[in-house]
């Protein structure tokens, strides 16, 4: 299930880059007055699969109807945008009832006022490969040995054969947290046209990808995907994704 939250403000709002940091702590606290146990059980706990813990819910990075880079953050002009999405319909059930129980908020020091919660309804490709873009950046590491044997996190890059494995295994992964049954085949994840975002998020130096993917797989295994994010770090803001929709040729009229 995905919402579209649309957010008001009296005027052009200037956030901080790491911004998404305050979305997170927001997507809490309207849980929390949605539903109290459900949050805390999210927050503590979440879905495993694998010795790997997962948070089923992603969202996307905030879309203004302009936007302008300053030195200490973004300029964005409302209406703001904002997507949700979660496989757990109870968890964005709650959230809904979360927001319309506090819709008027501070965003850090900005206040914002929500006017429209909407269900995005859900789109099932039919034609592979998918084409995506990112509503947010994708974020695939993997741990490497130094020489002197001491292990360390590596963020990779598209263009790395290791990139489009480790998607792959995280989307297993989720799918068996999330009891959902996908036959083993192989995935496909590769970019079209992206760049590198270097992201600082609770201290820590995050080097994500945006821009637009294809992906070619089990259509269950995009779902999961779609629902629940792409790559690492989704409860925290990244792997969001949309499919891409082809601008229509403009047919010039007949002289």
């Amino acid at each position: 299930m995905r919402l579209r939250v649309q957010f008001t403000a009296e005027g052009p709002v200037l956030l901080p880059w790491n911004y998404p940091e305050l979305l997170m702590g927001l997507f809490y606290r309207w849980m929390r007055a949605g539903n109290y146990r459900l949050s805390r059980l999210l927050h503590d706990e979440g879905l495993r699969a694998q010795g790997h813990q997962y948070k089923p819910y992603t969202f996307s990075w905030l879309r203004g109807q302009y936007g302008q880079a300053e030195p200490t953050g973004i300029q964005l002009s409302p209406p703001l945008i904002w997507y949700v999405s979660s496989p757990i319909r109870n968890l964005m059930e709650a959230l809904t009832q979360g927001i319309w129980r506090q819709p008027q908020v501070h965003l850090g020091r900005v206040p914002l006022t929500v006017v429209s919660v909407e269900v995005v309804p859900t789109i099932t490709p039919l034609r592979q490969p998918i084409r995506i873009v990112t509503l947010s950046p994708i974020v695939a590491s993997t741990v490497q040995a130094d020489a002197a044997g001491n292990r360390e996190k590596i963020f990779l890059g598209p263009e790395d054969p290791q990139f489009s494995r480790v998607i792959r295994e995280n989307l297993y992964r989720k799918a068996r947290a999330l009891q959902v049954e996908v036959p083993e085949a192989e995935v496909l994840f590769l970019p079209v046209q992206v760049r590198s975002r270097l992201v600082r998020l609770h201290q820590a130096i995050i080097r994500a990808w945006e821009g637009e993917f294809l992906f070619e797989g089990p259509t269950k295994l995009f779902q999961v995907g779609y629902q629940a994010g792409f790559g690492e770090r989704n409860g925290q803001g990244f792997g969001m994704v949309q499919i891409h929709r082809a601008r229509r040729r403009q047919i010039p009229p007949k002289p």
